[in-house]
C-alpha cells in the first residue's frame, strides 16, 4: 500500500487506482489466475473496461491482495491442474462480459 493511503483503500500496481469496499482489482489475466487457482482471494467478477479488455474483481475483506500480488510475482507455485482450471473460467467469464458488451454495438464500436 502507498504511504499515504488510507487502510481501507488498496492499489493494484497495474492500475495505480485506489479500491474502496474490500475488493482488489486487476487487468492481469495471469494474477486474476493465481488469484482464483489458490483460492486466496474470492473472485467476485469481472467488468469491461473499453478496448476488449476487462478488469477482473476479487473479494479482499483481510486485505491480503497486495502480498498475493508480491508472492505472485516472486513465483509463487500452483498445481498445474488449478492453474488451467482457472484460466478456463476466467476466460469464458471474459468472453460472457465482452459478448454482452458487444449487444447493441455497430461494427464501429458505437452504440445502436
Amino acid at each position: 500500500m502507498a504511504a499515504n493511503t488510507p487502510p481501507a483503500l488498496q492499489i493494484d500496481n497495474k492500475m495505480k487506482q485506489p479500491l474502496q469496499n474490500n475488493t482488489f482489482v486487476t487487468e492481469r489475466l495471469q494474477l486474476a489466475i493465481y488469484f482464483h487457482a489458490t483460492g486466496r482471494l474470492r473472485f467476485i467478477g469481472c467488468e469491461p473496461i473499453g478496448s476488449g479488455k476487462v478488469r477482473f474483481c476479487f473479494e479482499d475483506t483481510k486485505a491480503e491482495g497486495p502480498q498475493a500480488e508480491l508472492d505472485f510475482e516472486r513465483g509463487a507455485m500452483v498445481p498445474a491442474t488449478a492453474l488451467f482450471a482457472s484460466q478456463k473460467f476466467l476466460r469464458r467469464a471474459m468472453s460472457v462480459i465482452l459478448d454482452n458488451r458487444k449487444i447493441g454495438e455497430t461494427p464501429n464500436g458505437r452504440s445502436r
